[in-house]
């Protein structure tokens, strides 16, 4: 006999064999740029999804006649640079891991570290904004 009960979100992403998130993540593309202790520039990445607890990123491994390999990155910490109304804000957060090589690029997952606040404050405006469009 076949179930009544409707199909949820969380249904399908078990489905799909995709992980489970604690926090709902919008689509975006935004720039973002980040510092990591292995290079002394900050590095221009395209913020793919973000939530309240973190985000993937896309980036370019070669950077200023550099090439960033991705073995650097798990678990690597860093500080992470917003656009905020002609401003910047800052997070530091760690990378989980590079889990996608194509073109030249690398997609990786990043978790934020306790940020204060304000900057929680500021990470929720930014994802309502986004969510708000859609994603």
């Amino acid at each position: 006999m076949r179930s009544t009960r409707p199909v949820t979100q969380n249904d399908k992403t078990a489905a799909h064999g995709r992980e489970n998130r604690k926090f709902v993540r919008v689509e975006c593309i935004m720039g973002v740029e980040f510092l990591v202790s292995s290079h002394d520039d900050w590095i221009r990445a395209d913020v793919l999804d973000l939530s309240v607890a973190g985000m993937k990123v896309r980036f370019n491994p070669f950077q200023r006649g550099r090439t960033l390999r991705p073995e650097l990155f798990e678990w690597m910490g860093g500080q992470f640079r917003f656009p905020s109304r002609r401003s910047f804000f800052q997070l530091n957060g760690h990378f989980l891991k590079v889990y996608l090589r194509e073109a030249g690029l690398f997609t990786a997952g990043v978790e934020f570290d306790d940020p204060s606040p304000e900057d929680q404050f500021r990470l929720v405006e930014l994802y309502a904004e986004f969510r708000r469009r859609g994603g």
